[in-house]
């Protein structure tokens, strides 16, 4: 059996590398050889100087989960065994020890909180705890040795009472790592059996539902990291079938959605933290693979991937640089529109997701060439006059502050050079202490032309300005050989008002500009926000040589047929498509009943018509009890 799913996943790998029909025979390479793992472990150890120096006086930000890696690393390295012992007391201090409390066993996050906030917390400890005990507690100092072992047994009830829905996918992860590690490296077997047993229903979903947690730039470093972990020191072939497959599936996922021009996963993204250029720590099991050059990357943390064994085959680099045009379709999670679609070109890629994930998704973007920290194109429904992303505000309990957005009803849906988005709001606590409501599509600056409608707009590097876009009128730019045009058929502002939309140079600092639609802007925040919303038509274009052909190619966009339904409580729009119809119908201003055209497709990642993802999945036997 063993030997068949081998057999399976290398045809699979296979299919999903040759090249496109008409397409250029696969030979890029990755741009950087892979770093040394040494070298990696002597810049993680580094890196945590900066940890060790907190600790004789904690600050406020200092963060259990750092102790525990900056301890792994200097082990990894052999240095400062004496550092061991005020490394582990520290966190010892910072652990729920409380039998009668919710967080026995797990950690404050930072040094500031009084109690524990964030239930994950144990996650990340444990995270470098179990490999240290694992890898390590044979050569450490016993002072060290025994409160770190004491730490560990309160860890372990912690990691078992923490119960991580499979959805989410980072965590869940990391939690079944954690407990396969510390069951096995304690020679406590049904901790172990407990991990092996979460990691099987976290395969299983993935098989049925696809990467829930998707295209995080940030969170996919988090599951690289579990997995190599898992699949490098985990004991039982079971899990490590399963850890080896779903290293498959994260990078094939992250080949097809690479895009080599701009080194970045483009594409639609689940949680991003960076909504202005899509990076995060991905980019560290990137540059580990030298898939991206430049300096080492990661911080201590690059202690993880430098222990892993698995790495991904070149072929994959090969097909993401190589293959183009590439359409990839995968589902997000079981409800009919938890989908996304991603169309590919040498030169622009345009994508979208078919519902809203949460507060930090970007559901409809189009990326193109640049350096790596150029901006991306993207969509954010937005309260707090913040299309950048970079005022933080507290999310849930406090723990933590980030740069969140609107959770508002959205769909899409999209076939390839064309994605329609529809964006109903609705109140949330946002809107009920904004003062402004917005839907901006935020783009790149630094373009070889802007147009909206017939006028050509000239960039001023000192002067801002606001240029009205009429109803449906297309607002589009051009960088190179590509083009981005965006159109706003539909809209409706707060209490049944009319919306406006705009072209807007704010001459900020990210090298940016973006369109705007204002759905309300007052001295007070709106009694509610339910009923405004808008469409927007987004169309890319590829192999546009000069400015004729991009004109040409603007006027066909801007004459493209959007037609709209009569039933005022049903929303339908149909765009004419470059490469057929694209429609979406809710329920209004509701957003139930939601249906888009084309249909999402059922497909753990799905490459022009082929579902690899399946396949690698369903290569792995399923696992036999412990006691077998």
């Amino acid at each position: 059996m063993r030997t068949l799913a081998v057999v399976l996943v290398c045809a699979a790998w296979a299919a999903v590398c040759a090249p496109s029909p008409g397409a250029e025979s696969p030979a890029a390479r990755p741009p950087a050889a892979p770093p040394d793992r040494q070298e990696m472990i002597r810049y993680a150890a580094a890196a945590g100087e900066g940890t060790w120096k907190k600790v004789a006086q904690p600050p406020d930000s200092l963060s259990s989960r750092e102790l525990f890696t900056c301890a792994l690393a200097l082990c990894e390295a052999g240095q400062h065994p004496e550092r061991l012992e005020p490394l582990f007391a520290l966190g010892a201090k910072m652990q729920d020890r409380d039998p009668k409390s919710r967080g026995y066993g797990n950690f404050r996050w930072s040094w500031s909180h009084t109690s524990v906030m964030d239930y994950n917390a144990v996650e990340f400890c444990m995270q470098g705890g179990a490999l240290l005990w694992q890898r390590h507690q044979g050569k450490m100092p016993e002072p060290a040795r025994r409160i770190l072992r004491e730490v560990l047994d309160f860890a372990v009830e912690g990691c078992l009472r923490h119960k991580v829905r499979e959805s989410y996918t980072n965590i869940a992860l990391m939690n079944a790592q954690n407990l396969i590690l510390l069951g096995e490296g304690l020679g406590k077997t049904e901790v172990a059996d407990e991990g092996y047993a979460r990691l099987d229903r976290i395969f299983k979903n993935t098989l049925a539902n696809g990467i829930c947690e998707y295209g995080s730039p940030t969170y996919y470093g988090v599951d690289l990291d579990c997995l190599l972990l898992i699949e490098a020191f985990a004991q039982r072939e079971s899990g490590l079938a399963q850890a080896r497959a779903l290293l498959e599936l994260f990078w094939t996922d992250i080949a097809l959605n690479y895009f080599p021009p701009s080194q970045r996963l483009a594409g639609p993204h689940s949680r991003d933290y960076d909504y202005l250029r899509g990076h995060g720590p991905l980019d560290t099991h990137l540059w580990a693979c030298g898939w991206i050059p430049g300096p080492p990357r990661g911080s201590i943390g690059a202690v993880f991937p430098a222990l892993g064994r698995w790495r991904p085959p070149a072929r994959l680099y090969e097909m993401s640089a190589a293959r183009f045009p590439r359409l990839v379709r995968q589902t997000w999670g079981a409800q009919p529109l938890q989908f996304r679609t991603h169309y590919l070109l040498p030169d622009v890629t345009l994508g979208s997701a078919a519902a809203n994930y949460h507060n930090m998704d970007l559901p409809l973007t189009a990326d193109l060439p640049g350096p790596a920290d150029s901006p991306r194109c993207y969509f954010i429904p937005d309260a707090r006059h913040d299309p950048y992303g970079k005022a933080k505000i507290p999310e849930g309990s406090g723990a933590h502050s980030k740069t969140l957005h609107l959770k508002p009803f959205w769909a899409g849906a999209q076939r390839k050079t064309d994605a329609l988005g529809l964006v109903l709001y609705r109140d949330e606590d946002q809107t009920k202490a904004g003062k402004s409501l917005e839907s901006h599509f935020v783009f790149p600056r630094d373009v070889d032309a802007i147009r909206v409608g017939s006028q050509r707009i000239t960039l001023k590097a000192a002067s801002p300005q606001t240029v009205p876009l009429g109803a449906g009128e297309a607002l589009a730019f051009r960088r190179g050989t590509a083009a981005v045009g965006v159109r706003v058929p539909w809209a409706r502002g707060v209490g049944g008002t009319a919306a406006s939309a705009a072209f807007v140079d704010d001459g900020n600092e990210h090298g940016v500009v973006r369109l705007t639609v204002t759905h309300y802007e007052g001295a007070q925040p709106p009694p509610t926000v339910a009923g405004a919303g808008a469409v927007l038509w987004v169309r890319v274009g590829s192999g546009l040589k000069d400015d004729a052909a991009f004109q040409r190619w603007l006027s066909q966009f801007a004459a493209a047929r959007f037609v709209e339904g009569a039933d005022p409580k049903t929303l339908a729009f149909q765009a004419d498509a470059a490469d057929g119809a694209v429609s979406i119908k809710a329920a209004y201003p509701t957003g139930e009943n939601a249906a888009a055209d084309p249909p999402p497709v059922r497909a753990v990642l799905d490459a022009d018509g082929d579902d690899i993802g399946r396949r690698i999945l369903a290569a792995v036997a399923p696992p036999r009890p412990a006691a077998e």
